[in-house]
This record gives structure tokens, sequence and C-alpha cells, in this order.
């Protein structure tokens, strides 16, 4: 259903302007670029060409606002609102459209970099759409498909339920009096309770999923994989197994980033990325520093050639995840003589994986 207020140019008027195209139809010639403005209750759409229009934050209405030329834009921009984007991106799945979700803080930083300083809904979908052309060039990660969002919500929602069960444990310890405990109790029964059910769903809808549980098998061959990394990474990471070893890292947020200026060259560190999962797949480093021998044999060799601890835990993070991805992407199991830990690839047989891990890792990468 198309919300209330009418179809206006870009600059405000109830009316397309004269001379101009309605929304939805295209200059002959010209690439289309659309900016979509995400709200709870509308979503604003603007394109590059001095259109816009306010639609509903519904199925429905999306659909409907986008059958005409605007089906065929070169390249469509959101912003990433925590939610409220999924009906935008069903649709993008279900026609094609080439809809890119951005960063909130990367969009406002092109707002300010192209002097608009006025943040209201229309200027943010206008402001999108000059993204949109600006990024048109750039790699665009496929949507994620409606099965992986279900995963994802489900896998979200057992670690809200996490938090709060330890949060409710952390204040029993302080309860003054014996009500407050008793009702403290009774919500950890139910957080048990609901925990417990929302991890049964979980691994019911991985183990009824070919793909899922062919991948989750996989993973759990490396020891130090444990199955709360498994289903972060198959809810979090669905591109794994796709990329290669440097995108996928890039994604987790472990690639080194270099900052250099002149004179002053500083360590390369990490940043950005998916750190929820980065969190998650920090224990499973650690584990596997501690218990699997490919990779414990790394760590001790990085903390021997003076690496800090934090340092060759990251270190070790990057191959964990670089080696998943190749596993994944051969369909190979984990085993210790055929993985290369230096480049997270399976080795020809009867290599020496000793041989691969005998260059040191780069002293200036890798700081958390």
């Amino acid at each position: 259903m198309i919300a209330d207020s009418p179809p206006r140019s870009i600059r405000g008027s109830t009316a397309p302007r004269s001379g101009k195209p309605a929304p939805g139809e295209r200059l002959i010639g010209e690439p289309l670029f659309i900016g979509v403005d995400v709200s709870k209750s509308w979503i604003d759409i603007a394109d590059t060409q001095g259109r816009a229009l306010r639609v509903a934050n519904e199925e429905t209405a999306i659909a409907a606002a986008f059958k005409g030329r605007w089906s065929t834009c070169a390249n469509m921009v959101c912003e990433a609102t925590g939610g409220y984007e999924r009906a935008l991106m069903r649709v993008a799945k279900q026609r094609g459209l080439p809809l890119r979700r951005v960063h909130p803080n990367r969009a406002r930083a092109f707002g300010q970099m192209t002097a608009r300083l006025a943040k209201t809904d229309a200027l943010d979908a206008r402001v999108l759409a000059r993204l949109a052309a600006f990024t048109a060039d750039e790699p665009r990660a496929a949507l994620p498909d409606v099965r992986t969002q279900e995963l994802a919500d489900m896998v979200s929602r057992l670690t809200q339920l996490t938090d709060l069960h330890q949060a409710e444990s952390c204040r029993v310890q302080q309860a003054a009096t014996a009500k407050s405990k008793a009702s403290i109790k009774t919500v950890l029964k139910v957080l048990d309770a609901q925990i417990d059910a929302m991890q049964e769903a979980i691994d019911a809808f991985i183990a009824k999923d070919a793909t899922l549980s062919q991948n989750a098998r996989i993973m759990r061959s490396c020891k130090g994989v444990g199955p709360k990394s498994v289903q972060a990474i198959l809810a979090m990471l669905p591109e794994i197994g796709v990329l290669n070893r440097r995108k996928i890292a890039a994604l987790v947020g472990v690639a080194p980033i270099t900052r250099a200026s002149g004179s002053s060259v500083n360590h390369a560190s990490i940043t950005g990325g998916r750190k929820a999962l980065r969190d998650i797949l920090f224990m499973a480093a650690l584990t596997a520093s501690k218990h699997n021998p490919v990779f414990k044999t790394f760590y001790e060799r990085l903390r021997a050639n003076g690496k800090p601890h934090k340092l060759a835990l990251v270190a070790v993070l990057r191959k964990l995840i670089t080696t998943l991805n190749a596993m994944i992407n051969s369909r190979q199991m984990f085993k210790i003589d055929r993985i290369d830990v230096r480049h997270g690839r399976s080795l020809p047989p009867g290599l020496d994986p000793g041989v691969a891990m005998t260059a040191a890792f780069p002293s200036h990468c890798i700081m958390l």
C-alpha cells in the first residue's frame, strides 16, 4: 500500500517539476542510481535524475514502487538500520535489484564530504543516491537469502537470551532481599528454558538443510571450532567458502590496515568488519592455539619471535577463518598434513605443513 503522502520531486514539491519524468521513469541514455532512506513506517526513494517517492515500509508497497524504470537501475544504496531494511532487501532479492547496504557512518561521512549537513529523510535519500553513483564500480556483496536471514535471526535471539541470563546471574549475587532473589531465580529458570528451546531450534534448522549441515560438519572437524562458533559463522558469514582469503579476512575484520603518512609509519591494526562474529571467533582462536597442533605451533612460533600474546591470537584468528574458508571451498575435512597455515588452503599430498609454516608473520601486522 502506498503511503498517504503523494509522490514528490526531490526538492519537496507535491508534483514533478515541469519537464522532469515521473517517479519510476528513466531518462534515455543516462545511468540511474537510487538512494533509499529507510524508516520504521516508510521509506524515501530518490534517484540521480531528480525524482523522489515515499512509500510504506511494506513489501507490497516497495515492490509496486520498483515495477517501472527503477527496476533497471545501475546501483541502489540503503543504510543498515538494524532490521527495518529487511522488507526492502527481500524485494531486492526477489527482483534482482542491485541493492548495496552500507554502514551509516559511511553514508553520513559522504554527506558531510559533499557539504550536505542538514539531515531529513528526503535529503538522506538524495545523499544515498549520490553515494550509489559513487560506489557503482565497487564489488557488491550478495544479499542474504531467506534461509540465512532466518538463521541469523535465531542466532541473534539466542545471543540476546544469553546476555539477559548473564545479567540476571550477576544481579542475583547482589540481591539484598529474599523476594528479590526469588524473582531473579524465577526469571533465570524462564531464560534457561528459552535458551534451550532456541538452541534446539537452531540445531534442527541446520540439520534439515543439506548445505548448512555439511558446512557445519566440515568446520567442526577443525579442533577448536565448537558448535557456537559454527552456528555463528553460518549465520553471520554466509560468504564463507565463496570469497578468497583476503576478502574473507576483511569481512571478519582481521585484515591488517596500514597507516603511514610521510615519515610516520605506525603499526598496522585491525578495524571494522563484523565485530559480533569476531568476538565469538576470538575464543575459538584461543582454544585452537592451545589444543589444535597446527595453530598451536603457529602461535608458539609467533610468541617465540617476540610477538605479543594478543597480536599472536589475532594472527591465529585470521589463519583460522581463512583455513575454514578454504576447507568449505574445497569441501574437505581438516587434516593436519594437508593444511597450509600460512595461506589457509589445502596442500598437495605429501607436503610437510612445517614447510608452509616457515615464513615469519610480518612484525607490523595484526595489532588489536
